[in-house]
């Protein structure tokens, strides 16, 4: 019994103390059950907004009524919201009470719907405030803001290129471009601004494509930087058939070629020289031009055999005459070039700008001037006729009887300038003009609404005619880049035309169309890379000459080439309102007109080659990034004709590859070099930083041009001055006829740097140095 009863104590006491600490736990549980049903009456009960949260409700309330778009607005929203929550405390007007379940519910709703509002509107608050692509606009400024900087960040193997590099401070600049490339040593300019100018046939020609990094040395330190290599696909362009339309010739200036085909197939394909810009039939031989060479070379394709002629540089068009004893080559630069064939001597005429197309009437040339738009005939050298032109010639060739026929994207009777006042005015149509007195004899617009066009006013046939070949019987046989067809127009008899769609075929922009015997058609594709022979009745293919890879083939291969193509074949593509990129930028460069851009300014056509890296673009510098560009045919053009991918990405693409363009004039380093450093000293890279020659930004229209037509609000990009030689007219809204006209005191001399009292020396050398940009 002691035994158990001293064994049973401890148990009994530890029964105990556990019975009193379950005591103490329930009567703990109790008092925790109690302060969450506190906590929770304290949570449910009724409460005031903060005024805090009732400022900001209030804030997103006003900014979504009021479809405030930029930050200046928001915060002036805030302030208002701001104001009226603290007078109606001030007042004793006291916010609502919710208990937290309204309260979560009701702010929920109150804050979303605004937010939502508010939301729909955050592409036009960062387009206000310039956010939209503002990671490409900080790319491009930190490449060009670097140093070395170098620009363009692109190289080509297909012709000779331009780069300008700064590096202050440095004594000796030697730039390899590419993998393969030689090293170049570079130009020093002064001012730590050097040139480099680069030719494949000398240099060589990059052995890779795709992103490399290009070797900057710097006074012996080297740097590299980041640089795209293209490799040219070939772009076979206008074909003209021989006199007896046996064959027709075409060139390609990115792969150097010379084509010529028949009825029935490839006849020859070869590398002559140096981007073949034309070609031409003189019997059985073929006359070719070229961009670079300061020759025309006579090649007999059945041989090796080539003769050349000293012509000089920037042969564009040729022509010959009927009885092949002459030879008539239109130049960029503005010469006109007539070539004897018998003494080879050649005979100059001059028409003051880019000299853009040439045929022969018995004995008079004929020349189509780009800009300022305008027909010439030139009669031993000298001008005898001219006929302003309400726009240039897209394309001209001789007709009949004896006429020339030209497309053009406008036609007035009696033009007088400015041009039309419409956004883009664009009016496809075909003139046939008396060849001697340059009358128009008929005009037929070619822009057709079938019944494919899903609104009214949708335009899917006839767009941008831009290649004409007239046979002998009259016939007109067009090519229409913007509406992928060819059509059989038949002007003398009125017959409704015949079109074949070429789009399954692979020709995608046809640029040319010629009949040979026969009447097959053979058609020419630039972008497609490729020559298609056609039934006319049928309008099957009868034989494909693909001069470049497939798009199948690209796909696996080169899948960025295929890219660019395809932005190639959207910048050719019409809208539903009639107008593509080329039609105001021929083949990426300028119309030369004026178009009330954006329905605020009248402003010049600006060239698209050399764009790549110098966001903005548009004239306002709307636009944060090249494809941007595409959402003004989406919007004010109505879109595109078929559904397609990503154009605005494959537009990019192919505008990013065109390099910018070289200077036409010869240069005199030592004026150029004097040039640059008036440039520095009037302050002028303050806007147009080397080496892109721009500031990447946007000033106020009124603090350059107070006394301009346009909106007061309105801002304006600052272009590149890469290029700025080629035009023909200059400051936003044209006013400037010449490069040295900008800095004259009716242009408003100390707002395109400080160069009031320059001398007329001073002056001249700067207009140099603009020009070898």
């Amino acid at each position: 019994m002691l035994l158990r009863a001293s064994s049973e104590g401890p148990r009994n006491e530890r029964n105990a103390g556990a019975h009193d600490a379950r005591i103490v736990g329930r009567r703990a549980e109790r008092g925790q059950a109690c302060a969450a049903s506190s906590t929770l009456v304290a949570l449910v009960r009724p409460r005031p907004v903060p005024p805090q949260l009732a400022i900001v409700v209030l804030a997103l309330v006003i900014a979504a009524v009021a479809e405030v778009a930029s930050f200046a607005g928001l915060a002036l929203s805030y302030v208002v919201a701001w104001g009226v929550v603290n007078a109606a405390l001030a007042l004793g007007i006291a916010l609502p009470a919710l208990d937290s379940k309204r309260l979560v519910v009701t702010v929920a709703l109150i804050v979303i719907a605004p937010a939502i509002a508010i939301g729909s509107r955050m592409r036009a608050l960062a387009e206000h405030e310039g956010l939209l692509g503002v990671e490409a606009h900080l790319a491009d400024r930190l490449r060009l803001e670097q140093s070395p900087a170098i620009h363009p960040d692109l190289v080509r193997g297909d012709h000779p290129q331009r780069y300008f590099v700064r590096a202050e401070d440095a004594a000796a600049v030697r730039v390899t471009l590419a993998p393969g490339v030689r090293p170049i040593d570079a130009v020093s300019l002064g001012h730590g601004v050097f040139r480099v100018d680069y030719d494949p046939r000398a240099e060589g020609a990059p052995s890779t494509t795709g992103d490399v990094q290009a070797r900057i040395e710097v006074d012996g330190d080297v740097h590299e930087r980041a640089m795209e290599v293209i490799a040219p696909l070939a772009h076979p362009r206008w074909l003209r058939a021989s006199a007896d339309r046996t064959k027709a010739c075409t060139t390609s200036e990115e792969t150097d070629e010379l084509v010529v085909i028949g009825a029935h197939g490839l006849v020859a394909r070869r590398v002559i020289d140096d981007a073949p810009s034309d070609c031409a039939w003189i019997g059985e031989r073929v006359v070719v031009v070229f961009r670079h060479a300061p020759t025309l070379a006579i090649v007999d394709p059945s041989s090796d055999a080539i003769e050349r002629v000293e012509i000089g540089p920037w042969g564009h068009r040729v022509a010959v005459s009927d009885d092949s004893a002459r030879i008539a080559i239109a130049h960029e630069d503005g010469r006109v070039s007539i070539v004897d064939v018998a003494s080879r001597a050649v005979t100059r005429a001059e028409v003051r700008g880019l000299a853009d197309w040439i045929v022969f009437d018995e004995d008079a040339v004929i020349v189509a001037r780009r800009a300022p738009a305008a027909l010439f005939r030139i009669v031993n050298g000298r001008v005898a006729r001219t006929r302003t032109l309400a726009a240039p010639a897209v394309t001209m060739t001789r007709g009949v009887d004896p006429t020339i026929v030209l497309a053009t994207t406008d036609w007035t009777e009696e033009f007088t300038p400015p041009a039309h006042l419409g956004n883009h005015y664009v009016q496809d149509q075909i003139a046939e003009l008396d060849a001697r007195t340059f009358e128009t004899r008929r005009v037929l617009p070619t822009a057709h609404r079938s019944p494919r066009q899903d609104a009214a006013g949708g335009l899917d046939r006839g767009i941008s005619p831009i290649g004409v070949d007239v046979t002998p019987d009259g016939r007109w046989i067009v090519a229409f880049a913007g509406s992928d067809e060819i059509a059989i127009l038949d002007p003398t008899r009125g017959l409704a035309p015949r079109t074949i769609d070429v789009t399954s075929l692979g020709l995608g922009a046809p640029i040319s169309a010629v009949v040979l015997e026969g009447g097959t058609i053979a058609a020419s594709s630039a972008a497609g890379g490729r020559i298609v022979l056609l039934d006319p009745r049928t309008g099957r293919a009868r034989d494909t000459i693909a001069l470049a890879p497939d798009d199948a083939t690209l796909l696996r291969d080169d899948p960025d080439a295929l890219r660019r193509r395809f932005g190639e074949r959207a910048f050719y593509e019409g809208t539903r309102a009639g107008i593509s990129c080329q039609s105001c930028h021929l083949h990426g460069a300028s119309d030369g007109l004026a178009h009330n851009i954006g329905g605020q300014v009248l402003a010049p056509t600006l060239d698209v080659h050399g764009v790549r890296g110098t966001a903005p673009y548009l004239r306002d510098g709307s636009y944060p990034r090249i494809g941007d560009l595409h959402e003004v045919a989406d919007t004010l053009y109505r879109g595109f004709r078929e559904p397609a991918g990503d154009r605005a990405a494959t537009l990019e693409a192919w505008i990013a590859s065109l390099p910018p363009p070289l200077p036409l004039a010869r240069g005199d380093l030592e004026a150029e070099r004097h040039g640059l450093d008036v440039f520095v000293r009037s302050g002028c890279p303050d806007c147009h930083a080397l080496p892109a020659a721009s500031g990447l930004g946007r000033h106020p229209i009124a603090s350059v041009f107070p006394d301009a037509d346009a909106p007061a609000d309105l801002s304006l990009d600052t272009p590149s001055l890469r290029a700025t030689g080629r035009r023909k007219r200059w400051l936003f809204d044209g006013r400037a006829r010449t490069l040295g006209a900008i800095f004259i005191r009716e242009n408003g001399a100390d707002r395109h740097g400080h160069t009031r009292g320059r001398s007329s020396v001073e002056i001249a050398d700067l207009v140099r140095f603009l020009e070898s940009m």
